[in-house]
């Protein structure tokens, strides 16, 4: 029986579901991150009550774990919405979350 191989998802690489970011229900911001490269610059640049709106309704780790398939950083991200973490303080975990698994990542593939 051969080996299940794991599919490894390419930080830049783009996927056909965009996640879109919003300020509130149908108040879209005109941002998109069509990779996790993108999503991450997005987070560092658009406002916090999107982050807030985003994080509250679970859409990140959704996204996070239905699009790109990183089932470990999406429960980062949903420890997050538990925690009840906003403001700017939201954004730097968020950073902080995005930022150490592409380190890993990184160091995983040398």
């Amino acid at each position: 029986m051969a080996a299940l191989k794991k599919k490894r998802m390419e930080p830049a690489k783009r996927v056909d579901r965009p996640f879109s970011f919003y300020s509130g229900l149908d108040r879209p911001l005109g941002v998109q991150a069509h990779s996790l490269l993108e999503f991450l610059e997005a987070v560092k640049r658009v406002e916090v009550g999107s982050l807030e709106f985003h994080t509250e309704r679970g859409d990140f780790e959704r996204w996070i774990r239905e699009v790109l398939g990183l089932a470990f950083l999406s429960s980062r991200i949903s420890s997050l919405r538990k925690e009840g973490v906003r403001g700017e303080r939201l954004r730097e975990k968020l950073v902080e979350a995005l930022e150490e698994w592409l380190k890993v990542y990184t160091y995983k593939r040398v």
